[in-house]
Order: structure tokens, then C-alpha cells, then sequence
């Protein structure tokens, strides 16, 4: 067991080397705007570019204690059997390729990877196939959303779906057969109340709750902008999230109150900032991009609205994006990385 702690260890701080296909550049971006996905039509969810910019970031990110405890629980958890595992959300396949690569998952694996976004899976199989191919990792699809990947560590057989959590969490059939459900900085836009327990209860028993960038509830760009236009901007921005979802912009501690609820036990908790600032004068990797995108989020978000924008709201993005441009923008997000267990006693 001390052996895999310290093998895991070692992975985590490995640096995620960048997809060929994946590669990002400035021009995804019209007036700071990430430009719609156009090869597989319109989509609901996140920009594609988006969730690959934000890779590494989150690599950086994520919990290392958390991490270390989800290693150690999950070969105890799944015992001789192969492992199962459903991930919520699954976006372009990003947490699928940082498991590999941090040494989780290993022997025979079978992965569901869900997403309510079709166009999501569909680029997750582009992804994959550069990220396999990088490695050397032989990578087929028998069918056209399965597949088979063979790592020198796992043989791991992929599933993807395409299903809102909502409807994962109410299928009868699955209940009790996942070693571990996954989800990564998605449970903002979910109804946690309604659709948490249904989730946890398509766990085995003694099955895990990886639940990671959990959002709580503050948003920081500095330099501080002079007078309070900022502080008002930001503020409407948190509550048009709870206009959408109540307790949305307090998922994570939200999250930690639930996971120590009956029939659950909180193996693990532990903060993953964002936390993204220049060094001398410029970002690595796509962390420009993904500032980009997070300015652009708040003011699509706000200037979309019914009532009026903030006043100001369109000057505050344009200087935010300059300043991302001359690498002098610095971004603070607080999140929650989370581990639980289900007991038996949970319904």
C-alpha cells in the first residue's frame, strides 16, 4: 500500500504533456469570446477549447492530500474485482487521461464516462486518441462509443454516454455496481439536493465519491479595480448563479455538509484553488486563454440578462482582457476537492 502511495505521488507532480490536437491558440478567441465549436454543430455545454485550456490548470489545482486518499481507498474498495467506474460529466475525457497518467487506475477497468453533451463525448474520442497516441497507448473503437484502452498498467474498457445527471442518478438498473463515481467541477449545475442521492446510491457498498473543483463562493481578479463597479459586477455574477440554482456559488461547502450526512463517510476534503498569475509578464501554458474565457463568461452572463447589465460592465471586460494581453491579470476561485464512502445503511 505504501508503495502505491508513493508511485502516486510521484505521478501527480508530473507535468501533462500538451495534446498535438488539442493545442490552443489565441485566435479561438473574437474579442475575448471563445468562438463556437463549428465541425460538430451547436452544443449546449462548455467550450471544447475551453476544457482543454483549462487542463493543466486544474492539474495544478487538485487536491494532492485528497488525491493521495482516493489511492489508497480505491484498490481496497474494488477488492479482486475489476474496477467500475462512472464519471458525471466527463466533458472531453480529461479526467480520464490524468487518472492514467497519475498511476489511479490500474488491471482491468471499465470507465462510463457521461456527459449531457453529445458534442463533448465526441471530441473526448479526438482528445483520447491524440493523448493515446502520445504514449504509445493502443486505443480502438470497436463500436462507435466504445472502446479499449490498453495502458502498461490497466486495460480499461470506455463506455460513453450521452445522459444528464439527473437521469444517471435515477436509473434503477446501475444501482449498487460503481467501485467510484467522479465529478469534476460540474456539481454547480446540478440540483444537489434532488440528484446527490440518487448518484451515491449507484454505488457498491463501501463505493467512493470523487467529487473535485467544487466551487465556494468567491471570485477574485487583481489588481483591484479603482471605485466599486467590479465588487457590483462580481456580485451579480454569483447570484445569477443561485438565480439558476440555488446554492450553486456555495457548491463545495455545500458538498461538505452533505457528504457526512447517514450511510456516508468523509474520507478526505481538502481546498483546490485556481489560482492564476503571471511570471514575467506572461502565462504558461493556456492560462491566458483560460482567462479569456472566464471574463468573457461573466460578461455574456450579465449583458444576456433581462434587466440591465451593470453599469460598466463592458469597459471592466475590455480592460480585464488587456490585461490579460500584457500579462498583468492575477485570478483567485476558491474550489473543494472531496472523498467519501457509502456505508451499507445508505438507501
Amino acid at each position: 500500500m505504501e508503495k502505491r502511495h508513493e508511485k502516486s505521488s510521484r505521478r501527480f507532480d508530473q507535468q501533462e504533456p500538451q495534446s498535438r490536437e488539442m493545442a490552443m491558440e489565441a485566435d479561438n478567441f473574437a474579442g475575448g469570446r471563445l468562438s463556437s465549436p463549428s465541425a460538430d454543430g451547436p452544443e449546449s455545454g462548455f467550450d471544447p477549447h475551453y476544457l482543454a485550456a483549462k487542463k493543466s490548470i486544474d492539474d495544478r489545482a487538485l487536491n494532492r492530500y485528497v488525491w493521495t486518499e482516493l489511492c489508497q481507498a480505491l484498490p481496497q474498495t474494488r477488492g479482486g474485482e475489476p474496477a467500475n467506474i462512472v464519471e458525471i460529466g466527463a466533458g472531453i475525457g480529461t479526467m480520464l487521461a490524468r487518472m492514467v497518467d497519475w498511476g489511479l487506475l490500474t488491471g482491468p477497468t471499465t470507465y462510463l464516462a457521461t456527459d449531457c453533451d453529445a458534442g463533448h463525448l465526441r471530441h473526448a474520442q479526438r482528445y483520447l486518441a491524440a493523448w493515446a497516441d502520445e504514449r504509445g497507448y493502443p486505443l480502438h473503437w470497436p463500436e462507435q462509443q466504445r472502446g479499449r484502452l490498453c495502458t502498461a498498467q490497466a486495460e480499461i474498457a470506455l463506455v460513453f454516454e450521452a445522459v444528464r445527471a439527473e437521469e444517471m442518478a435515477c436509473r434503477t438498473e446501475s444501482r449498487g455496481t460503481f467501485h467510484l463515481v467522479i465529478a469534476h467541477a460540474v456539481l454547480d449545475l446540478i440540483d444537489l439536493s434532488v440528484v446527490l442521492p440518487g448518484l451515491l446510491s449507484q454505488l457498491t457498498n463501501n463505493g467512493l465519491a470523487y467529487f473535485t473543483c467544487n466551487f465556494d463562493g468567491a471570485t477574485l481578479f487583481l489588481p483591484e479595480a479603482p471605485g466599486g463597479e467590479e465588487q457590483e459586477i462580481l456580485r451579480r455574477y454569483h447570484d445569477s448563479m443561485e438565480a439558476r440554482l440555488t446554492g450553486a456559488s456555495r457548491t463545495g461547502r455545500r458538498l461538505l455538509s452533505m457528504l457526512q450526512g447517514p450511510g456516508l463517510e468523509l474520507l478526505a476534503a481538502g481546498s483546490s484553488d485556481w489560482v492564476i498569475h503571471p511570471r514575467n509578464e506572461t502565462y504558461s501554458g493556456d492560462e491566458g486563454l483560460f482567462l479569456h474565457a472566464l471574463i468573457a463568461t461573466v460578461e455574456q452572463e450579465l449583458a444576456g440578462k433581462s434587466s440591465p447589465a451593470p453599469s460598466g460592465l463592458a469597459a471592466w471586460a475590455r480592460t480585464r482582457h488587456q490585461q490579460v494581453e500584457v500579462g498583468a491579470l492575477t485570478f483567485l476561485a476558491p474550489n473543494l476537492d472531496l472523498l467519501a464512502r457509502r456505508r451499507s445503511s445508505l438507501p
